[in-house]
């Protein structure tokens, strides 16, 4: 059989109760969740292998733990945040049960959240990735981590670190001038007191 047709037949769904202790949530960046989905934290590489098969498949091989042909997704709730800024799948609870046999489809998910650089905030790309999902399709091409990334992200990473490195600098600027500044106040004043003491040595005489 060929193997990706089984990755997406034989998928086990792995479903958890995810007590999340509400680490997360007074961070502004935090994705908020319900009890009403299950969520899958990934990356590009698998964003890219939804647009390519249409499905949230399992990796080729045995994976971190020793598993091997599951996907695994976790239970929202009030307690429960995502803020590392890596993308998020979702899907209704309904739609798949701890031990479902079968990968969900890019059809089935109700939300793919992606990191915004710009925004600073987790939006829904779900639409998006649809639409690159048939184009693909009719293209019959297939796409890369990397090129994902590049699609749904861009320069926004590398926008962010130099605004990041600008303010930086700008701080750097100011304190460089700050310094400039106390320096040639510490001069006067020893200049002044130099003087003072002349003076004083002077009358002295």
């Amino acid at each position: 059989m060929n193997d990706s047709i089984d990755r997406i037949a034989t998928a086990k769904n792995r479903v958890f109760y995810s007590d999340g202790l509400g680490i997360g949530k007074n961070n502004p960046i935090s994705l908020h969740t319900s009890t009403s989905f299950v969520y899958r934290v990934t990356g590009m590489d698998q964003l890219a292998d939804i647009v390519n098969c249409g499905y949230v498949r399992p990796k080729e091989g045995r994976v971190k733990g020793g598993h091997e042909n599951e996907v695994f997704w976790s239970i929202g709730g009030e307690k429960t945040f995502y803020y590392d800024k890596r993308p998020v799948i979702e899907a209704s609870i309904d739609r798949v049960k701890d031990g479902q046999i079968g990968s969900l489809s890019l059809g089935d998910l109700s939300a793919i959240w992606v990191f915004d650089y710009e925004q600073n905030g987790y939006i829904d790309k779900i639409d998006f990735m649809r639409q690159i999902r048939e184009t693909a399709k009719k293209t019959n091409n297939s796409i890369s981590g990397e090129q994902m990334r590049q699609v749904l992200i861009g320069d926004q990473i590398e926008k962010a670190n130099k605004v990041n490195l600008e303010d930086f600098l700008k701080i750097r600027e100011v304190d460089r001038q700050r310094m400039a500044q106390l320096r040639e106040q510490q001069l006067m004043s020893l200049s002044q007191s130099v003087l003072t003491d002349e003076n004083t040595m002077g009358k002295a005489r």
